[in-house]
């Protein structure tokens, strides 16, 4: 697989979370690009008309990841998205099992990014 022919869409309203995983993805041969909520992602998204996968936080302004996965999966059946959370106020209570429901590939807890994230999307990617 020729990684610098995939590009990811990271959505998160942390610039220090889309600054950590666009690092660890483009040391790994992706193309990164970048929305600062699930508004302007699904936005970019749309306009770009490329995206191999969507890296999606949980809660955001604007648009949830959650919006964006339900709202993506309508319209693009086979986009891959990958849900990521720290928590929140609820604890994953919510969002276990309910973003693969809705289409996301996988929902991953933000602590893991760093140690698996990159194995992650080159599986799903393949």
């Amino acid at each position: 697989m020729n990684k610098e022919s995939k590009n990811i869409l990271i959505i998160d309203d942390s610039i220090s979370i889309r600054n950590f995983i666009r690092g660890i993805l483009e040391q790994s041969g992706y193309r990164i690009y970048e929305a600062c909520d699930g508004e302007e992602g699904i936005e970019l998204f749309k306009s770009m008309g490329n995206i191999d996968l969507v890296i999606t936080d949980v809660y955001m302004p604007k648009k949830t990841g959650i919006e964006v996965v339900i709202e993506l999966g309508k319209e693009y059946k086979n986009t891959k998205m990958i849900v990521l959370s720290d928590g929140g106020k609820y604890n994953f209570i919510d969002e276990l099992g309910l973003c693969e429901a809705f289409g996301a590939i996988c929902f991953m807890k933000k602590e893991f990014v760093k140690d698996s994230l990159v194995e992650l999307v080159n599986r799903v990617l393949r």
